[in-house]
């Protein structure tokens, strides 16, 4: 995942969604994000230009591509600020702005 960034929000998220299925899930579709996978759901999310979501079972990954010069040395393309449950998806959208 060397092509994603976890916001510490981000990285906190995933610490209490705790060990098990779900964990896995947003992994793997970190990673298949990361690699350009082909068949992510990916939107933008409407009104709230640049960011866009990725639905992973009950869970929504917030996220938005890294600019130039952003990333500093890093080959980062995209930066992760949120993983919420989807009762959770507006309020974390509004946190955004």
């Amino acid at each position: 995942m060397s092509r994603i960034v976890l916001s510490r929000r981000a990285e906190r998220d995933l610490r209490r969604i705790g060990r098990g299925e779900a964990l896995a899930r947003l992994r793997e579709a970190l990673e298949g994000l990361a690699v350009g996978e082909a068949g992510l759901d990916v939107r933008p999310l409407a009104g709230s230009a640049p960011w866009h979501r990725l639905p992973v079972g009950d869970y929504r990954v917030l996220y938005r591509a890294v600019g130039p010069g952003e990333a500093g040395d890093s080959d980062a393309r995209f930066l992760v600020a949120r993983v919420v449950n989807r009762r959770d998806l507006e309020r974390a959208v509004a946190a955004l702005e």
